[in-house]
C-alpha cells in the first residue's frame, strides 16, 4: 500500500505543470453577426432548399412521364414499320403476279382449241400388277 501512494503521488507531480506554456493574453474572441442573425439566414436557406427539392422532384416526375411516352412511340413504331414490310412484300408479290398476267395477255399463247378430239373408254387396266409373296433379299451384318 505503500508502494502504491508513492506512485500515486509520482504520477500527480509528472501531471500537474506548475507554469503555464503560454503566457501571453489574447483578445477574446468576438462574433462577427449576432446569432439572430444567421438564425434567419439559416432559416431562408431552409425554406429555399426545400423549395428546391419540391421542384426537382416534380420536373424529375415530368421527365420520367416524358420518357414513358416516348417510350411507347417508340414502340408504336416498331410495330408499324413490321407492318410496312409485311405490307411492301404483298404489293411486291401482286406487282410481280400483274405484270407476269399482263405479259401472259400480251403474248396470248393460251389459244381456244380449235377442234374437240374425241376419245373412247377404256375398260381395261392398262398396267397388271403382280403380286410377289416371295422377296429375295439377302441380309446385311452388322444390322
Amino acid at each position: 500500500m505503500i508502494a502504491q501512494q508513492k506512485l500515486l503521488e509520482t504520477r500527480k507531480k509528472k501531471s500537474t505543470r506548475k507554469k503555464p506554456i503560454v503566457r501571453e493574453k489574447f483578445p477574446s474572441k468576438k462574433a462577427v453577426y449576432s446569432k439572430p442573425v444567421i438564425l434567419k439566414i439559416n432559416f431562408i436557406l431552409a425554406i429555399a432548399l426545400t423549395v428546391v427539392v419540391f421542384l426537382s422532384m416534380i420536373s424529375y416526375l415530368g421527365v420520367i412521364s416524358k420518357e414513358n411516352k416516348i417510350k411507347n412511340f417508340h414502340a408504336l413504331t416498331h410495330k408499324l414499320n413490321y407492318e410496312n414490310i409485311e405490307l411492301q412484300n404483298k404489293v411486291d408479290y401482286l406487282k410481280s403476279f400483274y405484270a407476269i398476267d399482263g405479259k401472259v395477255q400480251k403474248i396470248d399463247f393460251l389459244k381456244k382449241a380449235d377442234k374437240v378430239m374425241e376419245v373412247k373408254k377404256r375398260t381395261s387396266i392398262p398396267v397388271m400388277f403382280k403380286k410377289n409373296d416371295f422377296f429375295d433379299v439377302t441380309s446385311v451384318s452388322g444390322y
